[in-house]
């Protein structure tokens, strides 16, 4: 007879405890969910980024210096570039001596508006170095370029 009184008390006790976490559980809140495609209120802080970059509130804002860029050395000559200059594919740059590598991409970037910018002639040599090095096939032009 004792047994059968603790196997009820637990099973009533146990019965309690899940009836009471399912009814706590299905509480609800009525109300209806706020949907406007009106604009909000201003914002009160003006964006500081500089140079219209983005920024991330709580950081400092951090200007990141103009860097020099590597230099080539000052000891290498000047040569005519090569007759298919403006359409080599990579793998003939690659096998091509600095002094000559510098005269292609000279005259790549001769040929029309330089998209590289005022030191289009070593960011041009740094890129065709790198890119090249991976697309043998590509035309150095169309590297340089951005075709």
């Amino acid at each position: 007879m004792k047994t059968r009184v603790r196997v009820t008390t637990t099973a009533l006790a146990g019965l309690a405890i899940a009836l009471g976490v399912t009814t706590a559980c299905q509480r609800t809140t009525e109300g209806a969910v706020a949907q406007t495609t009106q604009p909000g209120p201003p914002l009160t802080t003006e964006p500081s980024a500089p140079s219209g970059l983005p920024s991330i509130p709580g950081l400092p804002d951090i200007t990141i210096p103009n860097l020099p860029l590597p230099t080539r050395g000052t000891d290498v000559p000047v040569v005519p570039p090569p007759p298919n200059a403006t359409s080599m594919t990579c793998e003939e740059y690659n096998g091509l001596d600095e002094p000559t590598r510098v005269a292609v991409v000279r005259a790549i970037l001769e040929q029309g508006s330089n998209p590289l910018g005022p030191n289009g002639e070593t960011v041009g040599q740094l890129l065709a170095d790198a890119a090249c090095q991976f697309l043998p096939s590509a035309k150095v032009s169309d590297v340089l370029m951005g075709s």
